[in-house]
């Protein structure tokens, strides 16, 4: 037999007047009396039943009395606590107890997911709790949607029964919306599981108004708690403000007490909890901190660190400056990001006044050695007195060097790079590549000196105990750091002599610059060179006549070309693939589409005609020279020179 759902609204619990009407008093007389009963019997028997009407009548009476008495003892428990888990548990546990369930559970309306969900229970596996089922299942829905207090006999055969709670037994189920203000906001249900007990009209009254009392108490401790939570995060929100205050605050402090990027790392490690490392714009480490004071922070620097940490760019004005790094243990807080704003802008503070220092210095530094690559200076004490209060030495011997990197093309001079900054025009880059090569020579050559001038960064290392070959070993170094930053093949190098007193400094500038401006014009980039070493590259700075220049081209390279001439041959064409492939038969070969061997027979060819072998440097040197004298001078020099050697070889 299959349960049917029954509904109750607005009836009276009792049922029946207080006495029975006469018409029933007369028609028990009769039934009597039909029976055969009459006289004192018959009176006897009425009165009997009479006295037993009554009496049921009065217990109706008394058991409803306590209900409502036990309904308004319930109804002041439950709004004693402000606790929300204490008042959906007591409103669980008295509603079983008011109407003398088995067990009984709450279900809450989640109206965002349209879900139903247990939040309490009374006699029931714990389990149950935290049961969801979509609105729409359940009795717990239809009561939601009657609005009313609804009961089945058997849950089991309910046709509305929620999926997944087959395992349960309920036996007959009551059901009573909890409704706030005309809203529902979930359910109470009620279970008799035991001694056949079933809900009727009398309980689905007893239930709906308690329920109307469980809803306001239960609205009244989601506000408190609400309350509660909302205080709980405005204290915590104080509190963080507090402390922002407070480390904004030592933050300043180490600003205007100049302790400089290391006191302002060790302020923010602190207070966050975090390793930090402050670096310049080419990464270099200017200062580290570990809350726990130890030196741990330098794992962010060096290797893979896991996971991999956060880094805020520092600017000054538009160019990055700097860059702060902190550990990701875990994400930033807001009000930790807005102390790392500030951090990162105390940070700027102390570059900007780092930065405006060091340019006083290297406007004072530059001037001077002006003056003393110039020679401008009054006497040779005068200028040594002067370098040494800027912290030079000029009476220990220094290694000129003169050193100049390529400036790569760029779509727009104000195009971002990787950093977000502006790559642009002007002193930028240079800073940066000055900044690289201070770097190489603290490691190298300490107490050396590093500045901008005339359109080249001039180099003076310091040489004190080291010989001439460590020299072009440092210049060797220098090339790379700064290639790694610039790019291959994008930087020259040219060394003067070594300088041992104020005047040396003049004539060694003037050599290297000569020879740093011969090698850029022969397009020699990527290379170190010496005055002292440029050989014949010597012709090419004094010559004053293009007479000379054309002269020794034409000494050097006439055999082969009039072989070539003679011959219909291509051997200077040959020859000048040869140079520029590094003198790599193979590659030479497959840029002339020659077999291997040919290239070989033509070397060979060659250095019989020139009565020099290609094995040696000098004479690799003279002949490329020439042949650069040649691209120099549009190629005037080299007429006569068959058609093919110019196509099988272009410049």
């Amino acid at each position: 037999m299959r349960a049917q759902a029954s509904t109750v609204e607005g009836r009276s619990p009792e049922g029946a007047s207080d006495a029975a009407p006469e018409p029933a008093e007369a028609a028990l007389g009769e039934a009597i009396a039909a029976a055969g009963l009459v006289g004192d019997a018959a009176d006897r028997l009425l009165a009997a039943i009479t006295r037993i009407t009554d009496d049921a009548v009065a217990a109706t009476g008394r058991r409803r009395a306590e209900q409502i008495e036990r309904l308004l003892g319930t109804a002041v428990r439950i709004t004693e606590s402000l606790d929300l888990d204490t008042v959906l548990s007591a409103i669980v546990e008295d509603a079983r107890a008011l109407l003398r369930a088995d067990s009984g559970d709450m279900l809450l309306w989640d109206r965002e997911r349209d879900r139903l969900r247990v939040v309490a229970v009374s006699q029931r596996p714990t389990d149950l709790l935290g049961f969801e089922m979509a609105f729409g299942e359940g009795l717990s829905t239809q009561a939601i949607l009657a609005q009313r207090a609804i009961w089945v006999d058997d849950y089991a055969t309910y046709p509305h029964r929620a999926r997944g709670l087959e395992r349960y037994h309920f036996g007959s189920v009551i059901c009573a919306p909890l409704l706030f203000r005309g809203q529902a906001i979930g359910a109470l249900n009620l279970h008799a599981t035991q001694g056949g007990h079933r809900f009727g009209a009398e309980d689905a009254d007893l239930l709906a108004a308690f329920a109307g009392h469980a809803a306001i108490a239960l609205d009244h401790a989601r506000r408190y708690e609400n309350e509660v939570h909302l205080g709980r995060i405005l204290a915590e929100t104080n509190g963080e403000l507090s402390r922002s205050l407070v480390v904004q605050q030592r933050l300043a402090e180490q600003v205007l007490l100049d302790r400089g990027p290391a006191g302002i790392a060790e302020v923010l490690a602190e207070h966050l909890g975090r390793r930090v490392v402050i670096q310049d714009h080419i990464r270099r480490v200017i200062a580290g901190a570990s809350p726990s004071g130890g030196d741990d922070w330098r794992a962010l620097v060096e290797g893979r660190p896991e996971p991999e940490p956060f880094s805020v760019a520092i600017r000054v004005g538009r160019e990055v400056a700097g860059h702060l790094v902190l550990s990701a243990e875990q994400d930033l807080a807001p009000i930790d990001r807005a102390l790392v704003d500030v951090a990162v802008t105390g940070v700027a503070l102390e570059f900007a006044k780092i930065r405006a220092t060091l340019e006083v210095e290297e406007r004072l530094r530059g001037e001077a050695i002006a003056d003393l690559l110039g020679g401008t200076y009054p006497d040779e004490p005068a200028m040594a007195a002067r370098a040494a209060r800027l912290g030079h030495d000029l009476g220990s011997p220094h290694d000129l060097m003169l050193v100049d990197v390529a400036r790569p093309m760029v779509a727009s001079p104000g195009a971002p790079d990787e950093d977000g900054g502006s790559r642009g025009d002007g002193p930028d880059p240079d800073r940066r590549f000055v900044a690289v090569i201070r770097d190489v020579l603290a490691k190298r050559a300490p107490r050396s000196l590093t500045v901008v001038h005339a359109g080249s960064i001039v180099v003076l290392a310091s040489n004190r105990g080291r010989s001439e070959r460590d020299g072009r070993a440092i210049a060797h170094d220098i090339l790379g750091a700064v290639e790694a930053v610039a790019g291959p093949g994008t930087v020259t190098i040219a060394l003067g002599d070594t300088c041992r007193r104020p005047a040396d400094y003049a004539e060694a500038f003037t050599a290297a610059r000569r020879a740093l401006d011969l090698m850029l014009k022969l397009g020699r980039r990527g290379a170190v060179v010496g005055a002292r070493e440029l050989g014949p590259y010597g012709l090419l700075l004094q010559a004053s006549e293009r007479e000379e220049l054309e002269a020794f081209a034409r000494t050097a390279l006439e055999p082969l070309v009039d072989h070539d001439r003679r011959h219909g041959a291509d051997l200077l064409g040959t020859l000048r693939v040869y140079l520029e492939e590094d003198r790599v038969q193979r590659r030479a070969a497959a840029r002339c589409f020659i077999h291997v061997n040919t290239v070989v027979y033509r070397i060979n060819r060659i250095e019989q005609l020139l009565g020099r072998s290609l094995d040696e440097p000098a004479t690799v040197f003279d002949l490329t020279l020439a042949m650069r004298i040649l691209d120099v001078l549009d190629g005037s020099a080299g007429q006569g020179a068959p058609a093919q050697a110019s196509t099988a070889a272009p410049a």
